[in-house]
Parts: C-alpha cells; structure tokens; sequence
C-alpha cells in the first residue's frame, strides 16, 4: 500500500488548496459560497490523507470517495462564481481542471 505522503494527488489537493485560499483572500469582489469553498477543498486532502491512515480498504475507500465528492463539490462552489465574473476564466479553468484530475486520481486509487 503507498504511503500518502508520496502520493501525487495529495500534492495536487493541497495546491488546490492554496489557490483556492489565495483566490479567496485575493479576491476584489466577495465570492459566493466562499466558506462552503475553503472547507470543501481543505476536506480533499484531509480525506485522502484519513484514507491512508484506515484499517480496512472498505473503510479507505469510503474516505477517498468521501474526498472524491468534496472535489466534486468544490467544483459546483467554484461555478457561481465563475459565472458571476468574481473569478477570471484563466484561475477559474487552471483550479476545475486540477480538480478534475484529482477526481480522477482518486478514482484510480479505489480498489473495486
């Protein structure tokens, strides 16, 4: 079993993270659902991370499909925003894309 701490989506959550704080307190105009934003994204890492410290791999995969739906949420938080022009399109894009990846990552991680 790999360690989570070399896991390569890992890095990409907590970079999403960072931008998504960044974009946050950066931000000229309030973003819509930015609290809902900030956890949802904080709650992809941590859940992957959990999910490396379970017993069983039932119990791993629930906290990655767990990490999987809040990059998912993360995504629908993202959208309003982008729609009402408080986030430009290049961040916009560059963090969906990512979080795409992510829930593919994840994906590939869960054991049938």
């Amino acid at each position: 079993m790999p360690n989570h701490r070399d896991l390569a989506v890992l890095d990409a959550a907590d970079q999403v993270v960072d931008e998504i704080n960044r974009l946050i307190d950066e931000a000229p105009r309030r973003l819509l659902y930015a609290a809902q934003l900030r956890d949802s994204a904080q709650s992809i890492s941590a859940n992957i991370s959990e999910a490396f410290g379970r017993g069983t791999i039932g119990e791993r995969n629930r906290s990655l499909r767990v990490a999987r739906g809040e990059a998912e949420e993360t995504i629908r938080h993202l959208r309003p925003n982008f729609e009402s022009k408080r986030i430009k399109d290049a961040p916009f894009w560059r963090i969906r894309n990512r979080l795409i990846t992510i829930v593919k990552m994840i994906t590939s991680l869960l054991n049938p």
